[in-house]
């Protein structure tokens, strides 16, 4: 995939088609294609009713050369020591980096059935001391001392350091403040669903300026015409009548950005003739869709660009038609 020097592209894991019975087949194609086409690496989530995100990271080293696993950590589910345990083992076995999407939150009812007591603050709180633990247990020779709010170890030690190159980069997910100086405190990159880009530029990148790296999660629905283009977004996300209830509830409750997301899709649907809500009042998901020609979608990229965005995490793109035509609008912004 031709991708400007300045834009890292990641796509997400797909583990199953609907009626499949495993879904090691689709991780393994969904896998292979993206490393045909260049992309830096796969994110896989985590939810409660997911695959676990690190059996599908390594599942995924063990059907590619030079894939990078964007894997979803989230520090109520793992203690610290056994992420950094699990990137050591992952890394030495395959030679290749472990990056983190570090998440601290989820679903209402998520939280609830684990007994997460945190509000959200707190839980930005508790990542900047796990992401602390975990650099300290990859990179220092001697035995790990640590005495936090969330996490106290003494004499802690664990394998060989790695080496610099081999060591995880950080995302961080969220939008709110806190979100955003905890980003500032132990990030590599910030990752937010976008708003509209002027919003974005405003809310987002002005705030984490000399930070870092900034990204943006978003799908594409691109075709070599804006007309083919919002022809198949529209069929792909159907609004209904329990979608759009479900889209007005979602205003008042949630993360920051499910929140600022919901707003913008019970405003509107198309901002700047290309920012499409059609998978949030679908009940899709909560991923923007940029929608248009081929041009049109890489000149809405070159904004976000211009806006300070480094990394780019595709949220829709698992086909090889899919790929295809994200190639075809990094084709363009790459000339532009």
């Amino acid at each position: 995939m031709p991708v400007t020097p300045e834009i890292e592209v990641y796509a997400t894991a797909r583990t199953a088609r609907p009626g499949e019975r495993h879904g090691l087949p689709a991780l393994t194609e969904i896998s292979r294609t993206a490393e045909a086409h260049g992309v830096t690496g796969l994110l896989a989530f985590y939810h409660h009713r997911n695959p676990d995100p690190w059996l599908v990271a390594a599942a995924l080293l063990g059907t590619t050369e030079r894939l990078l696993p964007l894997v979803a950590a989230q520090p109520y589910a793992l203690p610290p020591f056994t992420a950094a345990q699990m990137i050591h083992t992952l890394t030495v076995l395959h030679g290749r980096r472990i990056d983190l999407n570090l998440i601290t939150g989820a679903t209402g009812a998520e939280l609830r059935q684990v007994g997460e007591r945190l509000d959200a603050a707190e839980r930005y709180a508790r990542a900047a001391e796990y992401v602390t633990v975990v650099r300290r247990l990859l990179t220092e020779e001697g035995p790990v001392d640590f005495d936090g709010a969330h996490y106290r170890f003494e004499g802690l030690r664990m394998n060989a350091p790695l080496a610099p190159e081999l060591r995880p980069r950080v995302f961080l997910a969220g939008s709110s403040p806190a979100a955003l100086a905890t980003a500032r405190e132990v990030a590599d990159v910030a990752v937010t669903h976008p708003e509209p880009v002027d919003r974005f530029a405003a809310d987002f990148a002005r705030p984490l300026a000399g930070g870092p790296r900034l990204g943006i999660r978003v799908g594409l629905v691109a075709r070599p015409t804006a007309a083919e283009a919002w022809a198949a977004a529209r069929d792909e996300y159907r609004e209904t009548r329990a979608s759009r209830l479900t889209m007005a509830l979602r205003r008042t409750g949630g993360s920051d950005w499910s929140r600022r997301l919901a707003a913008l899709a019970t405003d509107g649907d198309v901002y700047d003739g290309v920012y499409w809500t059609g998978a949030y009042r679908a009940d899709r998901g909560t991923l923007p869709l940029l929608v248009g020609g081929y041009e049109e979608v890489a000149g809405y990229l070159a904004r976000y660009r211009a806006a300070g965005v480094r990394v780019l995490v595709l949220g829709n793109t698992s086909t090889p038609e899919d790929f295809a035509h994200a190639a075809a609008v990094l084709a363009e912004l790459r000339r532009g």
